[in-house]
């Protein structure tokens, strides 16, 4: 009997290990998924956009790479700060789209979040004067989306009508956030 006992314990115990190993193994929720980029991220939005506005249609108007200078002189973010990024900002003085992300390194989220609030609060008083194309409604409905530690600036939005008085970008920005979301580990 003691023997019977002693197996179904060990049984048990090798079980319990298995197991652990297994929630060892699975993805850290707010990584991208296996095989995915923040370049087919940002790729699947601008498809997102032309599918619902045609193929001439992107997340980004006119739109430039960020690069090294833009995140210093803009966002005043230190290169120690960040691992990657990848994105667009509009290259129109008319336009305010910018969408783009930044894997922070350990430790540095906040300080990432903070330069891309910061920059979305610029953008928001750049625009306030200056409402042309609907810009400053679309900097107002932009966000700072945080998946882990990547960080989004999202300030997008199409005018479909030019004659809107005030449009509402909403459903973009919440098509892009779904769409950011179906490529990282929940």
């Amino acid at each position: 009997m003691k023997k019977i006992i002693a197996i179904v314990l060990a049984a048990l115990s090798i079980a319990a290990f298995a197991a652990c190993g297994k929630k060892d193994d699975a993805p850290k929720p707010g990584t991208l998924k296996e095989g995915e980029t923040v370049q087919s991220v940002l790729e699947a939005v601008d498809a997102k956009f032309s599918d619902r506005y045609g193929s001439d249609y992107s997340a980004v108007a006119m739109g430039m790479p960020v690069d090294d200078a833009y995140l210093s002189d803009f966002l005043e973010l230190d290169s120690s700060a960040y691992d990657e990024y990848a994105g667009n900002v509009s290259m129109s003085m008319t336009n305010s789209d910018a969408f783009f992300v930044i894997k922070a390194k350990e430790g540095q989220v906040e300080a990432v979040q903070q330069a891309l609030e910061k920059r979305l609060s610029d953008l928001k008083a750049q625009y306030e004067f200056y409402p042309v194309s609907g810009s400053y409604d679309r900097a107002m409905a932009g966000e700072v989306y945080v998946k882990g530690d990547y960080v989004f600036l999202i300030v997008v939005g199409v005018l479909e009508d030019m004659d809107e008085e005030a449009p509402d970008f909403s459903d973009d920005v919440q098509m892009t956030k779904e769409t950011i979301d179906s490529f990282f580990n929940d």
